[in-house]
């Protein structure tokens, strides 16, 4: 075989294996819809007016991903359509945002199989929330250079400062707020109301071939029963980062 024909069929498995999975480079679309319902009292049990959600963000994750891949903006009708997928599974989501700043997502999962996929519509909410409880922890962290442990002062556990911390309710996929902890480590979300919420941050693994490859760490849950209160989360998280 000449030379640049194993160049073509080496390019070729290349960019089939990029390819592989749920994401762009694919024929395949998908659409839907977003209606936004209008509570004006906030409170969802009273009458409510539904009407398309207009130039509102749609968000789109691939597969299993941890964070979305793609985002598209309704139109006048609250219609959107993301084109070029390829074959999967996947997830579109929008943020019902309520009048005191709070965020709460709102998703579908759809499998696209075909040519043109639908997706069910999503309802958003407009409104007061009511949320007027926090939850607060902390985060420490390890630091190792090539393997070995960093002491300094007779001491090897340090606040993680500024650390990205993430919660969503228990049962949503998608992720509902986001904050960095402060000087000594410690996170406070704000502005929730009753429910159950998994809370997480990102660690490193030990050892210096993990340096900058960020892994979920262990979930916390805790419950959210009245307004008003400080909850506190009963285990601090503990991570790793390589120097």
């Amino acid at each position: 075989m000449k030379t640049y024909q194993i160049l073509f069929v080496l390019l070729s498995l290349a960019l089939f294996s990029c390819n592989d999975g749920e994401g762009p480079g694919g024929s395949s679309s998908l659409e839907g819809y977003v209606y936004e319902v209008r509570h004006p009292s906030g409170n969802s049990l009273f009458p409510a007016d539904t009407f398309p959600a207009v130039k509102h963000d749609v968000y789109i994750v691939y597969g299993d991903d941890d964070y979305f891949g793609d985002d598209i903006e309704t139109n006048d009708n609250g219609f959107y359509k993301f084109d070029y997928l390829r074959k999967g599974n996947y997830t579109v989501y929008a943020y019902t945002t309520y009048d005191d700043g709070t965020r709460e997502s709102v998703s579908q999962k759809v499998k696209v199989s075909g040519n043109t996929n639908k997706a069910d519509t999503i309802f958003i909410h407009t409104g007061k929330a009511n949320g007027t409880s926090m939850i607060r922890g902390s985060v420490a962290v390890n630091y190792y250079d090539n393997d070995r442990l960093v002491t300094i002062s007779g001491q090897n556990l340090f606040p993680a400062i500024g650390q990205r911390v993430y919660l969503k309710h228990k049962d949503q996929d998608i992720v509902t707020d986001d904050v960095r902890t402060d000087n000594h480590g410690v996170f406070v979300f704000e502005r929730l109301r009753p429910g159950v919420y998994e809370i997480y941050t990102e660690t490193e693994k030990q050892g210096d071939n993990y340096k900058n490859i960020l892994f979920p760490s262990e979930s916390q849950f805790i419950e959210v029963v009245e307004d008003q209160k400080i909850y506190d989360l009963g285990e601090v998280f503990y991570i790793s980062i390589n120097i």
